[in-house]
């Protein structure tokens, strides 16, 4: 008799492995792993001291589909029966769309991811639905010239995107030379550079006025289910927009408009053919005019501790654990009835029926590109959070380059209704007592 085994792809030995383990072995469902060579043969080490139930690795810097042919053909051979796969990594969204449409799981058609995760093809669409107000400009030497004479209030960004790299508004100094620059920064990173899928143009778009938020979403069968918004707080000073902080419930929000995101999330799913999946959806709310207007559609859950954030404002159910539920249900009873249950956890139904009590406020902090990280200490910390991760280790020199290089992420429990002024306190707390020390000269 062969074990059910849910396939995850993790890039360069990285991944949630150590939650999607748990959430698995509660439905009895082996969690069998396929990597890429690591950068840092420790992160090997710890994914293997996991004991997944299989671990294959190779010797390339990243996945492809000759991959996971090998890997699908040995774990039949061993006795599994892999009912589906899942990638955390945005590099691999796209062989996970393939590879559970080989073995018929539950998941979004690979073309449509393909043209959501190209940001100008996905703006394109929306625009001719009549879904955004901001039309996108592939950037050339040409086009440039023509933007920045226009006068019109732009925003650059990846046609391709990775942690914040290069995401600014359109001035002066952005000029053919440093987009070359740019360029050449996303071609050398090693770690990201996978999710770029060797595609280097830039966009510059309409910018976008308003609130900026983030809709945490699940679709199944062509329904879309919103189980958080998280209010989003930003920084541009570095060169790059960088999300310092995020809360849930969003507090300017009120019920109406809340539902109103859900709505027009849900419209705009369906233009583009996401029938099926997890999405991080980044939009923006102008409260003169109600608008809503979509920034850019991630088919994915979200990074920092958006995850975890989501898991405690449900009471206990995280995005991931419902994605791997959702990829884990092979029959019509099991679909329909965590179709029930999301529809519960909808933000909105939630708002309706008063059943919000616990909140979340977390923040994240960046480091120095090009530097050697000495000391990264949270023991000063005072209320200390209930939640910190930290992706990089003391003695790392972190990558130049121009994306928001994570240091950590810090997440306290929050009532709801205290939200607005934890914000303020925690924030000036954590700038206060977090100490990091860099080991070179800026």
């Amino acid at each position: 008799m062969t074990k059910p085994a849910l396939l995850l792809f993790a890039h360069q030995a990285r991944s949630y492995a150590a939650m999607i383990k748990e959430y698995v072995e509660r439905l009895d469902v082996a969690l069998v792993i396929l990597s890429s060579k690591p950068r840092d043969v420790r992160d090997l080490e710890q994914l293997n001291a996991l004991s997944p139930a299989r671990l294959w690795h190779v010797d390339d810097e990243h996945l492809d589909e000759s991959h996971v042919s090998m890997v699908l053909t040995e774990a039949r051979d061993e006795g599994f029966t892999i009912i589906a796969s899942l990638a955390t990594f945005e590099g691999y969204r796209v062989l996970m769309a393939l590879t559970n449409q080989r073995l018929g799981a539950v998941d979004v058609d690979p073309a449509a991811v393909r043209r959501c995760m190209d940001k100008y093809l996905c703006r394109q669409s929306l625009v001719e639905r009549g879904l955004s107000r901001s039309v996108a400009t592939v950037l050339d030497e040409e086009s440039l010239s023509v933007l920045r004479a226009s006068g019109r209030k732009l925003f650059v960004k990846p046609r391709r995107g990775a942690g914040s790299f290069a995401c600014f508004r359109l001035d002066d100094t952005l000029t053919p030379e440093r987009l070359q620059v740019l360029k050449q920064q996303m071609r050398d990173d090693q770690a990201f550079r996978a999710i770029f899928a060797g595609q280097f143009d830039f966009i510059a778009e309409d910018y976008l006025h308003g609130d900026e938020y983030s809709l945490e979403v699940l679709a199944m069968g062509g329904a879309s289910y919103v189980i958080g918004v998280h209010a989003k707080y930003l920084d541009d000073s570095s060169g790059t927009t960088l999300e310092t902080s995020n809360s849930l419930p969003a507090p300017r929000l009120s019920d109406a408009q809340q539902l109103a995101g859900e709505r027009f999330v849900d419209e705009c799913l369906a233009a583009l053919q996401l029938r099926d999946g997890c999405y991080h959806i980044e939009a923006r709310h102008d409260p003169r005019d109600e608008h809503w207007d979509i920034i850019e559609i991630n088919a994915r859950m979200g990074g920092a501790l958006i995850n975890q954030s989501i898991g405690i404002f449900t009471g206990g159910l995280s995005m991931l654990e419902l994605w791997v539920r959702m990829l884990c249900a092979t029959t019509d009873a099991a679909r329909r009835a965590l179709r029930d249950e999301l529809d519960v956890l909808r933000e909105s139904t939630r708002r309706r029926d008063k059943s919000m009590q616990q909140g979340t406020v977390f923040f994240s902090r960046y480091g120095q590109r090009n530097r050697t990280l000495a000391t990264l200490s949270t023991h000063e910390l005072a209320p200390q959070p209930d939640i910190i991760e930290s992706p990089v280790r003391e003695g790392t020199r972190l990558p130049d380059s121009e994306r928001g290089i994570f240091i950590l992420n810090a997440l306290w429990k929050v009532p709801i209704d205290e939200i607005a002024t934890q914000l303020n306190a925690l924030a000036a707390m954590l700038d206060q007592k977090l100490v990091v020390r860099y080991s070179d000269a800026a």
